[in-house]
């Protein structure tokens, strides 16, 4: 298992934002994935994660896993989300992703949160299209690479042609 490179500006996984959630991406055999075991602060109804900040976790992880298996910067296009079960705050969870397929100009991904027991509590199936007129190099300047292994530095680095590493 690698551990993916924090993006520095996002609320769900900048390592250093303090208001943020600070989650730690890691990414092995096709599946990105973050324990989740958020505080109050986040909570919608009692003691209940807000569902905005669940699917934001969610979709945060989906960009994950399609840039791992595709290497393409993409944005969400679009989204089918359930709400199973309550994910509770300070209670320990684990959140997934998975690239599943391109069609034309849709790629196809998942991602799921599971409590404890392995059970499903959130979902949400999505369509991303790729960001044509991001600049790679302005893309890989925002993340910060201190704890990820040289395979994965050199995996977003491969964006770039003839720079240094």
């Amino acid at each position: 298992m690698d551990v993916l490179p924090d993006y520095r500006d996002s609320f769900f996984c900048g390592s250093e934002r303090k208001d943020g959630m600070q989650l730690k991406m890691m990414y092995g055999k096709g599946i990105v994935y973050c324990d989740v075991d958020s505080d109050k602060r986040f909570e919608g109804y009692t003691d209940v994660l807000h569902g905005g900040m669940l699917f934001g976790i969610l979709d945060t992880i989906i960009w994950y896993a399609v840039f791992m298996e595709t290497k393409k910067i993409c944005t969400t296009h679009q989204t089918e989300m359930d709400f199973l079960k309550p994910v509770m705050c300070n209670r320990p969870y684990i959140a997934k992703g998975k690239f599943l397929s391109i069609k034309g100009q849709d790629i196809f991904a998942k991602a799921w949160v599971e409590n404890e027991k392995g059970e499903v509590c959130a979902r949400v199936n999505a369509i991303f299209r790729e960001e044509k007129d991001a600049p790679a190099e302005r893309f890989i300047d925002k993340f910060d690479f201190s704890r990820t292994s040289p395979k994965i530095k050199q995996h977003f680095y491969s964006l770039l042609d003839g720079r240094e590493k």
